[in-house]
């Protein structure tokens, strides 16, 4: 019987920095009015390796995704254009709906996981101060 040890647990996320962050939109991705008076965001996918001729004759499938939006999210996602950081986009949602800032950063951090994960936004992350610290001090260390 061999003794494994356990795989180390990951470094907890600090939330301070995901507040700090800036969601960017995808350049490629591109809006289109949705009939019931919503938006949707369409992203060009990736092809899959097995998406070539002959198999993409027989295998239909497709090269974009679209992601519909009502009419929170599209506020949300007119918020996010690079320039504000998570933080003043909860503010302004809890602001707008009178809602707690924990209550409108729950919702609007998991709708920018979300579009994230669909594609349609990136995440700029701030400058880590710790680590500018210690670059500054290797630098003149040198």
């Amino acid at each position: 019987m061999s003794r494994r040890r356990a795989p180390p647990e990951p470094p907890r996320a600090d939330w301070r920095a995901m507040l700090a962050a800036r969601p960017v939109r995808n350049l490629a991705a591109k809006t289109e009015p949705a009939p019931d008076g919503g938006l949707w965001i369409i992203v060009r996918t990736a092809p899959a390796p097995w998406r070539r001729a002959p198999w993409k004759w027989i295998v239909p499938g497709r090269d974009r995704r679209r992601v519909a939006l009502d009419r929170l999210g599209q506020e949300t996602w007119g918020l996010c254009d690079g320039r504000r950081s998570v933080e003043e986009i909860v503010e302004e949602m809890s602001r707008r709906y009178r809602l707690s800032f924990h209550e409108a950063r729950a919702a609007v951090t998991a709708f920018i996981r979300e579009l994230v994960q669909r594609g349609a936004l990136a995440i700029a992350l701030p400058p880590d101060p710790e680590g500018a610290e210690t670059e500054a001090q290797d630098a003149s260390a040198r």
